[in-house]
């Protein structure tokens, strides 16, 4: 009973599937560019400048062409080896270090400390605002 509950909402999602258009940078990227205008005035409604828009997303797709093909791989380098692991390391160490949890569970925390959920939420909404001002450092 507890799989047709989950299920049924999402088989009835799959339903507007059928009526939504294709996207557009999909159809630049598989070269139909006539169908790219007519899709953005069915998005964007009758009346919206399209035009910019569809000369944007061919050039984008023009643009990714340009890469090459190799593009990830060449991180995997020997020559990027310290480095790659560098930052994969940082990253490990820093879910490790607790930030998400303590993020998901603020809540509960500040109610057990005592304090009302608002409170913590106004903490925890003041420390990410401060860390984004004074804790990114730019790379260059």
């Amino acid at each position: 009973m507890i799989f047709h509950t989950a299920t049924i909402p999402g088989l009835l999602q799959l339903l507007p599937l059928f009526f939504i258009p294709e996207s557009p940078r999909w159809l630049a990227k598989v070269g139909r560019d006539e169908e790219i205008e007519d899709v953005l005035l069915c998005l964007r409604g009758n009346k919206a400048d399209i035009f910019n828009e569809a000369a944007e997303i061919k050039d984008f797709v023009e643009s990714l062409k340009s890469f090459s093909k190799e593009g990830m791989l060449e991180i995997f380098q020997k020559k990027y080896v310290r480095q790659l692991l560098t930052v994969a390391g940082m990253i490990i160490l820093m879910n490790l270090g607790g930030v998400n949890a303590f993020a998901f569970y603020s809540g509960v925390i500040f109610v057990s400390a005592g304090l009302s959920s608002m409170v913590g939420l106004i903490t925890l909404a003041a420390t990410q605002v401060f860390t984004v001002i004074f804790g990114s450092k730019s790379l260059h």
